[in-house]
């Protein structure tokens, strides 16, 4: 049975720290900013970086709210969330998990002032031959059962919806293939995180990525010891000391 989402558990995160940098950190796919950051905006504003963590819409509540969502919708909260940063620092970074880190590449394509992007098991594409049905099974079939957050710390209790929105996947599908489209449109600095036993993202979106963007600082880090919800793993303080420095690095490149 899985563990349902609450008001504590689904909040969004907004945090001032003293400095003039700001991250924009961006949750999954069925998930919640309190969720599945909670580490990261914890660890950043610890270092002096603002961070700013919205729900993304349908999410934190049943799916039933999240078949209303759509491509665009998701679209439209990871910009207004950019925005918010940006009256949090005038250098703003962006950093998202699985669904949060394609919608971090939507906004490096369109947006490009950010000043650098993070990507953790990041999806531009999705191996499931059954995902090619989605378009008309979602006509049919309003959700489907879904496996519990795939992490291997089984010590972390992670609230989940139990069930997927057929249509929602549909809207993912969309918002990966527009993402992938454009990715040659990147320019910033990219640091791209893959889990090699991430259970729901082929670990190879990461080279995919790197290949195809026009980033002149680009690389990537491995992580061994987690699965595809990385920021809540046992991985979690790499990824958080990782972006920090990243984050260190180009502001100092700037100078």
């Amino acid at each position: 049975m899985s563990l349902p989402f609450d008001e504590a558990s689904a909040a969004p995160i907004r945090r001032q720290a003293d400095s003039d940098t700001a991250c924009l950190l961006l949750h999954g796919l069925t998930g919640a900013p309190a969720r599945d950051l909670w580490f990261l905006a914890d660890y950043l504003t610890g270092h002096g970086i603002s961070v700013v963590a919205p729900l993304l819409t349908g999410h934190g509540k049943t799916w039933k709210e999240l078949e209303l969502a759509t491509a665009e919708s998701w679209q439209n909260d990871a910009r207004t969330g950019l925005d918010e940063a940006r009256t949090m620092g005038k250098t703003v970074f962006v950093a998202g998990l699985s669904m949060g880190g394609t919608l971090t590449l939507y906004l490096g394509e369109h947006r490009p002032e950010i000043a650098g992007l993070v990507t953790i098991n990041a999806p531009v594409y999705l191996d499931d031959p059954k995902l090619r049905l989605v378009p008309i099974l979602r006509h049919f079939q309003r959700s489907q059962p879904k496996s519990p957050p795939d992490v291997a710390d089984q010590g972390a209790m992670l609230p989940d919806l139990g069930f997927n929105s057929m249509e929602a996947v549909y809207q993912f599908e969309r918002l990966m293939q527009g993402v992938r489209g454009n990715l040659d449109m990147i320019i910033q600095p990219l640091l791209s995180f893959r889990s090699m036993q991430d259970h729901v993202v082929p670990p190879r979106n990461a080279e995919y990525i790197q290949d195809h963007v026009n980033s002149r600082i680009k690389s990537i880090i491995t992580l061994e010891r987690s699965y595809h919800c990385a920021t809540v793993d046992y991985d979690r303080e790499r990824i958080a000391v990782g972006i920090e420095q990243f984050i260190t690095l180009v502001r100092g490149q700037q100078t």
